[in-house]
C-alpha cells in the first residue's frame, strides 16, 4: 500500500493513533510543517541536481573542444647527456655525497 514495502493498512493505522495521542490538537500544524519541511529538502535536492548538471555540461563542452595534441615522436625526444648514458649508474637507490 503506497508504495511502501512491508507497511500495510494495519501499521498505518497504528502509527497514526499513536501521532494523533502524542500530538493531539496539534497534528495538523505538525502535519503542514512537516509537508514544507519535505517541500523546502526536495527544492534544495532540485537546486542541487540542477548545478550538478550545469557543471557536467560545462565540463563536456570544455573537454571535447581541447584542440588535439601532437603525437610526441622520438625525433622530438631530447638526447641523453654522457653523463645519463654511463653504464656505472646504480639505479636501486639514489647516490649522496657525504662530505
Amino acid at each position: 500500500m503506497f508504495g511502501i514495502p512491508g507497511v500495510g493498512s494495519m501499521e498505518l493505522m497504528i502509527v497514526g493513533v499513536i501521532a494523533l495521542l502524542l500530538f493531539g490538537k496539534n497534528l495538523p500544524n505538525v502535519a503542514r510543517n512537516a509537508g514544507k519541511s519535505f517541500a523546502e529538502f526536495k527544492k534544495g535536492i532540485s537546486g542541487f541536481q540542477e548545478e550538478f548538471h550545469k557543471v557536467s555540461r560545462d565540463a563536456e563542452k570544455t573537454i571535447t573542444h581541447i584542440p588535439p595534441q601532437k603525437k610526441s615522436t622520438h625525433e622530438d625526444r631530447p638526447k641523453p647527456t654522457e653523463k645519463e648514458t654511463s653504464d656505472d649508474d646504480d639505479f636501486s637507490a639514489p647516490k649522496f655525497d657525504v662530505g
